[in-house]
């Protein structure tokens, strides 16, 4: 189609002058933000290791890992407490549902978690996700052995999701975190604001998530941030939504920003097939298979299964598995 017809469609009325201005808007908030990450993102590397409590950079929900992690427009169920507060809003069932993480050398991260719809006044959830580092030994300074202890974090989330037009919803998460070495504990609270907006006439859908927003946490002597993270994302649905295209952008305080790809097909309702690929800005320093995701769900009356697949390059693959159900 030539500029000139793109113009004349326009001036028909297909799409509205405020259904533009949105749009513009929204490509000029985008093009505002991406240029600040790439001009500030030489020196993200300076702050790597500067914050506390990176397990909350663990993601959780089979379904958003195994599409690249990219889930802060596409999240619709328990696991938006995580990806997007916001996506709860879409929620008209009460739903239970756990995840397990299988991670490294005997390092496992578990969540649960509980929806419950209040109709027009909104959705709240809760969960709590605990990180377990297995059984470490205790030694003196002489390398002397002294018993042994089990390193953990944990998270204790309230989430609040509604929707406040037909196109917008917001949410919020409020965190209680706490991290144990030994006999050494650290304690913080911290609050994550999401928003999600359905662009009209259209499959498209935005959104965006400012995570750990909180106090610091002190650890024996010292004091560190959190890690403090923004996400923005959107997905679009093809073919009566049966096939799912999502992409998120992270900028986190501490380190690269990395980009997000997934892919959902569902030739059926009760079985989909999930693919998706992480890059950081700064290349994948384990490789380029490191960052690659996959997985599978199935659906099935008020139940659902899913499986995700993670490759971390030389370190090997991490494998998630979670159930969800509908009440």
């Amino acid at each position: 189609m030539r500029f000139s017809e793109i113009i004349a469609v326009c001036y028909q009325g297909v799409y509205s002058l405020n259904y533009l201005r949105k749009i513009l808007a929204i490509i000029s908030f985008s093009l505002v933000i991406f240029t600040g990450v790439s001009l500030s993102q030489e020196n993200i590397n300076e702050n790597v290791g500067t914050r506390g409590l990176g397990f909350l950079k663990i993601g959780v929900g089979a379904e958003a890992i195994g599409m690249g992690e990219s889930h802060v427009a596409q999240s619709h169920n328990l696991f938006s407490s995580y990806w997007n507060p916001a996506g709860l809003s879409l929620m008209q069932r009460a739903q239970l549902g756990f995840m397990h993480n299988s991670w490294f050398e005997g390092i496992n991260h578990e969540f649960i978690g509980y929806v419950h719809p209040l109709g027009t006044l909104g959705v709240l959830a809760t969960s709590f996700s605990y990180l377990s580092f297995g059984e470490l030994e205790r030694r003196d300074a002489s390398g002397e052995l002294q018993g042994s202890f089990r390193p953990y974090d944990l998270a204790l989330v309230f989430s609040y999701g509604k929707k406040f037009t037909s196109n917008f919803a917001a949410g919020i998460n409020l965190k209680f975190l706490r991290e144990q070495i030994d006999d050494k504990k650290a304690q913080a609270l911290a609050f994550d604001f999401g928003g999600r907006y359905d662009v009209p006439k259209s499959q498209l859908t935005l959104g965006v998530n400012l995570q750990n927003f909180g106090t610091k946490v002190k650890f024996v002597e010292e004091s560190f941030d959190l890690p403090l993270n923004l996400k923005l994302g959107a997905a679009y649905r093809l073919f009566e939504e049966s096939i799912a295209i999502t992409t998120d952008l992270n900028y986190p305080w501490d380190n690269d920003v990395n980009l997000g790809f997934g892919l959902e097909y569902t030739p059926i309702t009760l079985f989909h097939l999930r693919s998706g690929y992480r890059y950081s800005w700064g290349g994948n320093d384990l490789g380029v298979v490191s960052g690659l995701t996959a997985g599978l769900g199935l659906s099935i009356e008020s139940y659902q299964i899913d499986y995700a697949f993670v490759s971390f390059g030389k370190l090997g693959p991490t494998h998630r598995v979670s159930v969800l159900a509908n009440f």
